[in-house]
């Protein structure tokens, strides 16, 4: 089991902005460890720093072209580069279950470092450069649901009847806010965070 868990919508540590990392430490190497395993174990493409509770310039993601790869970490992620615009369906792990459509840049890329403090730059297309604004947005105090186009919020649902086991339920904001406020709760009543 993961050491930190996911934060959800609603808890206010989501949308402070993350603070430049200074010190490349093995407090660092440990954070990168941590999120790495949360990510996995939620079976997510990537997670910033802020979603587990920490105030810093970090994010990770999983390359879905390479599965078998070591994840990607920059810390201090800029972007320097968004060409393009495309709507795309999009998710995050701090909003469990909600799906929107989001116009993102077709390719990305982004600047940063290491958890070793090396120079690293990244060029995503497609579903990574997706990936790496959606995180960026993380470190900046904003979620997805800042930036979906109307009417496109839906919920996925299990249902058996479905091929695939599930299927999409239109919802909105106010409802999809009310709904983490209740899991929020729930969480910090068994002492999650």
């Amino acid at each position: 089991m993961a050491k930190r868990e996911i934060l959800v919508c609603g808890d206010p540590r989501l949308r402070r902005k993350a603070l430049p990392v200074r010190d490349f430490s093995e407090d660092l190497a440990q954070l990168v460890q941590d999120m790495v395993e949360a990510m996995v174990e939620a079976d997510g493409l990537g997670l910033a720093a802020p979603q587990v509770g920490e105030a810093a310039q970090v994010i990770v993601l999983r390359r879905e072209d390479d599965p078998d790869a070591a994840p990607v970490c920059l810390v201090n992620p800029k972007t320097v580069k968004a060409e393009g615009e495309v709507q795309q369906t999009e998710g995050c792990l701090s909003l469990p279950t909600l799906y929107g459509h989001v116009l993102r840049p077709e390719s990305a890329v982004v600047a940063g470092y290491t958890p070793e403090g090396e120079e690293l730059e990244v060029t995503g297309e497609g579903r990574l450069a997706q990936a790496l604004m959606h995180e960026i947005d993380h470190l900046r105090g904003k979620l997805f649901i800042d930036r979906v186009l109307p009417d496109s919020l839906r919920w996925l649902v299990p249902d058996p009847e479905e091929e695939d086991g599930y299927r999409f339920e239109p919802t909105d904001l106010p409802e999809a806010m009310a709904a983490f406020e209740r899991l929020r709760q729930k969480r910090e009543e068994r002492g999650g965070r």
